[in-house]
């Protein structure tokens, strides 16, 4: 299985344990140095007439991941939208190098992104592959 990183190694910093479906797994544990503490969240990508993302909304805490899963064998290519970011969340997905991911085309391929540091707000995204593009938010939030 195939794993592009758009990020650095980085560990949690004292936050609480997240919920099993949201801690990370044996590969992201040995490529990234992903602790209990780091929590993970999950977006599949699936293809077809259009593109389609489980969950096209997502919520998550400062410093935590998301990680972009293919969930098919057709491309898949994940972009945020420098034009709908804030200021201070472009200045940082453009300072990490996470704007974009290279085309994902093996079943299981993903695209892993940091929020560590983030600015609270939307990261608006698209996905664009064989079908019709899809649009996406990962929202950075307090804990809730």
């Amino acid at each position: 299985m195939a794993v592009t990183l758009a990020v650095a190694v980085s560990v949690g910093c004292g936050r609480d344990v997240p919920p099993p479906e949201n801690q990370p797994d044996t590969l992201l544990r040995r490529e990234l140095g992903l602790t209990d503490q780091d929590e993970v969240h999950r977006v599949t990508l699936a293809g077809g007439a259009s593109e389609v993302l489980d969950p096209a909304e997502t919520m998550l805490p400062p410093g935590a991941w998301v990680e972009f899963v293919t969930a098919d064998g057709r491309i898949h290519e994940v972009s945020f939208e420098a034009d709908s970011l804030g200021a201070e969340a472009l200045a940082f997905m453009q300072r990490t190098d996470q704007m974009s991911s290279p085309p994902l085309v093996n079943l299981g391929q993903r695209f892993v992104v940091s929020f560590r540091d983030a600015p609270e707000g939307r990261y608006p995204f698209r996905v664009e592959g064989n079908g019709g593009p899809a649009r996406g938010v990962v929202v950075v939030k307090p804990n809730r």
